[in-house]
């Protein structure tokens, strides 16, 4: 009874904790948010009311507030940031909206020119540079979070494969202790394959595969009665070959999703994970330096592209300003990151999901 209680106890302790810290990161992302959005707010209406015409008295009243607001935005976008992360983990979509964030922040010298007027002040260049620095942090926390969410599920498809998607593999199923490991390997080559089942299987005689015939030790009873009965089997390779049980009861749909559900084909998946994750990594790396020159002038044409967009909405007629190197070198990063990302993801949907 005190072991019932005992768990019991440390259950409510574990659900009391798990809500104190859901309840404190939505007070930090919401205080984050309103005090963000304020900072901001502020530092766009400084930028317009510190324009030409403001006295000297004016524009200094501009420059403290800018310090504040800046001060403030540098506390409440990681707080943002901090309780965002907390609360929506695993959300694809929640990395990207920071990241929009980041960048409209970030770029703010960009286009605020065109839209209010270029900078004539310390006021506002102050105003825009706070703007920027706020963008640079979210970006930064962005970033990481995407990356440590990548490497995590890297981490947890090459450990676990399909377990990280809590499939199940039935109760009482568990490794032998004389297991195989090949990489890629046949069905008698990988975990799970058990050494009684196998020196009477005909598939494991013959040298081919369980998934190649939709028929093995984990489906079909047959070969499981013959290894429990010691029922002797030919070891030649083209005569066992003829042993191997043909189901005509199921349709060849039916018996393919059997395979789907089988622990040794799902261990095959994840061995072809395995493979497969470090060329989409290394694809991307090459992409990069491959193709860095087209990228880094699609981009920079994008860039100028949006430019134009925005002064003309905002009928300007200042000069366009070219967008700095490392802001597109920095942008392309992101991009690429993005993509990564959303690449890691189809790839395990057309292993793990659709079983290809």
């Amino acid at each position: 009874m005190s072991t019932k209680r005992g768990l019991g106890g440390r259950t409510d302790l574990s659900d009391a904790l798990s809500e104190f810290l859901g309840t404190a990161a939505r007070f930090v992302l919401w205080a984050g948010i309103v005090s963000s959005a304020l900072c901001v707010l502020l530092l766009v209406f400084t930028y317009f009311k510190a324009g030409s015409g403001a006295s000297k008295a004016d524009i200094a009243s501009a420059i403290s507030n800018v310090d504040i607001g800046a001060k403030v935005l540098n506390v409440g976008i990681p707080a943002l940031a901090v309780g965002a992360c907390y609360l929506f983990w695993g959300e694809d979509i929640f990395a990207v909206i920071m990241l929009l964030v980041a960048a409209a922040l970030f770029f703010a010298p960009m286009y605020f020119p065109s839209m209010l007027g270029d900078p004539n002040n310390d006021a506002q260049r102050s105003a825009l540079a706070a703007l920027q620095l706020g963008g640079a942090i979210l970006g930064v926390i962005s970033v990481f979070a995407i990356l440590i969410d990548i490497i995590g599920k890297v981490r947890d498809r090459a450990k676990f494969g399909a377990k990280s998607d809590a499939m199940k593999y039935g109760k009482g199923i568990k490794e032998e202790d004389d297991k195989q490991n090949v990489l890629l390997g046949k069905c008698w080559q990988l975990p799970f394959c058990r050494k009684f089942v196998r020196e009477k299987c005909p598939i494991y005689h013959a040298r081919t595969s369980c998934w190649r015939h939709l028929t093995g030790c984990m489906c079909e009873e047959s070969v499981i009665r013959s290894a429990m009965e010691n029922k002797p089997i030919g070891k030649d390779q083209l005569m066992s070959a003829s042993y191997i049980p043909v189901n005509n009861k199921l349709t060849t749909a039916q018996k393919k999703e059997r395979c789907h559900q089988c622990v040794i084909y799902n261990e095959h998946q994840r061995h072809k994970y395995k493979v497969a994750m470090p060329s989409v990594l290394i694809g991307f790396v090459l992409i990069y330096f491959a193709f860095h020159g087209p990228l880094h002038t699609l981009v920079y044409g994008l860039c100028k592209a949006l430019n134009q967009i925005v002064q003309k909405g905002s009928l300007n007629t200042a000069t366009i300003v070219d967008p700095p190197g490392y802001f597109v070198e920095g942008l392309i990063f992101v991009l690429l990151l993005i993509g990564l990302s959303y690449a890691m993801k189809t790839l395990e949907f057309l292993i793990f999901k659709l079983k290809v």
